[in-house]
């Protein structure tokens, strides 16, 4: 990793965004909304279809960005286990790499679905322009220096993929050295914490499980909340 790229990593606390809120004033009759007849909807969702948005590839963009944005959250819902327990540092660094555990364990599920390498490409999209706006959110709009980090990134995260995949299909010593190199190397954690967080991976590639086909296409997925404790 080069040197600014791993200062900015390393040296930027991460922001939480801050969501828009669409609100309906008491002013507003839902029973005045329009109702369409069945011929109209018929002529609404052929012509949606006719355009591709109901194409497998579009559904992919589309639903990526609900199961991403389920990832990206979990940094900011969790931060009293990987920040207080854990002792990650609150900055960029960390967020990628709780981000990238998510992604990957999506991605593991993903490659038994229908089009899966479609869908993980998508989600895989969603991760790295998500890295870059927050990148530029930093005060970092030179393009060249972004293709650095982003550069740096995409290693990092292949690196972490293989890893945790070998992890996932060997033991838990091995996914615990996984953890150790891709999520724990700034911290000097003992190994209780490493062992929480692969009886939390064990727990949520399972539980994935439920979420497929249907719900999966509808971009509905959630993640459990991390313990420090073991669980019995």
């Amino acid at each position: 990793m080069s040197v600014p790229a791993r200062r900015f990593l390393l040296g930027k606390t991460f922001k939480r965004p801050v969501a828009n809120a669409r609100w309906i004033s008491s002013s507003d009759n839902v029973a005045d909304q329009p109702k369409y007849s069945e011929a109209t909807k018929k002529i609404v969702y052929g012509l949606a279809k006719v355009m591709g948005y109901y194409s497998t590839s579009s559904t992919a963009i589309r639903v990526s960005h609900d199961l991403y944005n389920v990832c990206a959250q979990q940094m900011e819902k969790n931060k009293d286990f990987f920040v207080g327990t854990c002792n990650l540092p609150d900055n960029f660094q960390s967020w990628f790499s709780v981000t990238q555990l998510h992604v990957w364990m999506l991605m593991v599920h993903l490659r038994a679905e229908n089009q899966g390498k479609l869908y993980i490409q998508e989600l895989v999209n969603r991760f790295f322009e998500d890295a870059e706006a927050k990148i530029r959110e930093h005060g970092i709009t030179q393009q060249k220096v972004i293709n650095s980090y982003i550069k740096d990134l995409l290693a990092q995260f292949h690196g972490g993929v293989v890893a945790y995949d070998e992890g996932m299909c060997k033991d838990d010593p091995v996914l615990a050295a996984a953890l150790w190199r891709n999520l724990f190397a700034p911290t000097t954690n003992d190994a209780t914490d490493l062992a929480y967080v692969v009886q939390y991976i064990r727990r949520e590639l399972q539980a994935l499980e439920q979420f497929g086909g249907e719900k999966f296409n509808a971009g509905i997925v959630e993640f459990g909340k991390p313990e420090a404790r073991f669980e019995s």
